[in-house]
């Protein structure tokens, strides 16, 4: 079972189209979208941060720094394109979050995967997201498939939903009218958080079908995250996000600015963090062993979103 039955969604009167499904996922499934996040989509033809700086391999960065030490020295060396980086705490959509060009000649430095892990801070998936121009690189690769179906299920299980006000009033603006089954991710980016990390404020507005939702979803650490209006001048409401919460802005949402000021140290559940906690799963075989995944989850956040661009 991939999700619980008919989990509950909440919405906020002040913020129309923003709807939260605390955890609606499975101990396994909330497993399975680390895996997918660490070994499978920071892969080629996605770009990472760390793309401009290093020549990367075909594997995951994950699966090198989850190889044995004895085996690590061939497989694990890249080659530098860059004399400098500089791990960012701050990420935004203005900036390539967590990575300062250097100036000057640009040299070979090799450097080992489990050195390079903790300096990734996102990937991008599908239509390739171009930060210095802030447009999308038409037609550069595919969404990950299991992901696309995912986002897909959720998009149409928000799609015009019924709901009852907590304070019993009938006047609530409409929530969400998209028709889901029309949602296609066509781009997407996976932010990766340490316990010391967080994102400015901002607005994702590249899109041009600025209708459909931007459905975003977290695993292992709880983050505070804020919530705000189509101006800077609008007071935030903060929101606390858990592992394997569902975030979507929809409608007015959609254009409203948001962060995430701050990520909460110790906050993964156990199923998470638990050195054994997946080895069983379906999927494990495929998989460095969990406990490569539960001490990463221990200390870091990762969020997925997806969005359909046209």
């Amino acid at each position: 079972t991939f999700c619980q039955d008919r989990p509950p969604a909440y919405t906020l009167r002040d913020y129309p189209g923003l709807i939260v499904i605390p955890n609606p996922f499975t101990a396994e499934a909330q497993r399975w979208l680390a895996r997918k996040c660490l070994c499978d989509c920071t892969r080629p033809p996605n770009r990472t941060n760390l793309d401009p700086f290093f020549d990367l391999p075909s594997q995951s960065l994950f699966a090198l720094a989850s190889l044995p030490s004895n085996n690590r020295s061939a497989d694990m060396s890249m080659r530098g394109k860059s004399q400098h980086l500089v791990a960012s705490r701050v990420q935004s959509d203005s900036i390539d979050a967590g990575i300062s060009r250097p100036k000057g000649k640009i040299y070979t430095q090799p450097a080992p995967a489990a050195d390079l892990l903790e300096h990734l801070r996102w990937c991008t998936l599908g239509q390739q997201y171009n930060w210095t121009t802030k447009e999308y690189d038409l037609g550069t690769s595919a969404f990950d498939r299991e992901l696309n179906a995912l986002m897909h299920s959720i998009a149409e299980a928000i799609s015009d939903p019924a709901y009852a006000a907590c304070d019993g009033s009938e006047d609530w603006p409409p929530i969400n009218s998209y028709d889901g089954s029309e949602f296609v991710s066509q781009a997407g980016i996976i932010n990766y958080y340490d316990d010391r990390a967080s994102m400015a404020g901002h607005v994702d507005k590249t899109e041009e079908s600025m209708d459909a939702p931007l459905i975003s979803l977290s695993v292992g650490l709880s983050c505070i995250y804020l919530i705000g209006g189509p101006t800077r001048d609008t007071e935030p409401t903060p929101l606390l996000l858990r592992s394997g919460d569902v975030l979507a802005m929809c409608g007015d949402s959609r254009l409203a600015f948001h962060g995430v000021p701050r990520v909460l140290p110790d906050t993964a559940p156990e199923y998470l963090t638990q050195p054994n906690a997946g080895d069983a799963d379906d999927v494990a075989a495929s998989y460095p062993e969990w406990h490569n995944f539960a001490a990463y989850l221990g200390t870091h956040r990762i969020n997925c979103n997806a969005r359909k661009c046209s």
